[in-house]
């Protein structure tokens, strides 16, 4: 019986560890970041990076850094009242944070709607495991939506 009891207890599966993270969306990003002291700029684009560069996240051991500084560089539009009108080519550096064994993560390449930090010294993203500062492919239903936020419209979500 004994014997039995510890088979099962090795075979039971462990506490999964999860992280609980509310799903984005651009009206809750644009709420945020509009209440930030940063200077804020909102970005249709693509983004290059070096995907090599980013954590490894679950997969790494040991563990990733809290911070990883990330070089991409991000080519578009930003957003005016009239919509993404203004020609938008910097250099940014991703900041990608991880908690614990997850991270935040972006792709090569990728057509992004982002919130841009503009700093004294350059323009950062900060990327973090829940989202919400880099939406990938984003649908022309979230480009809108961000166009209403900023002319003080209905910024809800649907």
């Amino acid at each position: 019986m004994r014997a039995a009891l510890l088979l099962l207890a090795l075979i039971a599966p462990a506490p999964a560890l999860a992280l609980s993270c509310l799903a984005p969306s651009v009206e809750r990003s644009f709420a945020r970041f509009d209440a930030a002291e940063e200077e804020y700029v909102v970005v249709h684009g693509r983004l290059t990076l070096d995907e090599r560069d980013l954590p490894e996240g679950m997969i790494a051991e040991p563990p990733p850094p809290a911070m990883t500084h990330v070089e991409a560089k991000l080519r578009g539009s930003s957003l005016t009242r009239e919509g993404f009108k203004l020609p938008f080519e910097q250099a940014i550096t991703l900041e990608v944070a991880c908690l614990g064994p997850w991270c935040g993560s972006a792709q090569n390449g990728e057509d992004v709607l982002a919130f841009v930090r503009k700093d004294a010294d350059g323009y950062a993203i900060a990327v973090g495991p829940c989202g919400g500062s880099i939406f990938g492919t984003p649908k022309p239903e979230m480009l809108k939506a961000v166009l209403a936020c900023l002319r003080d419209q209905n910024c809800t979500e649907d």
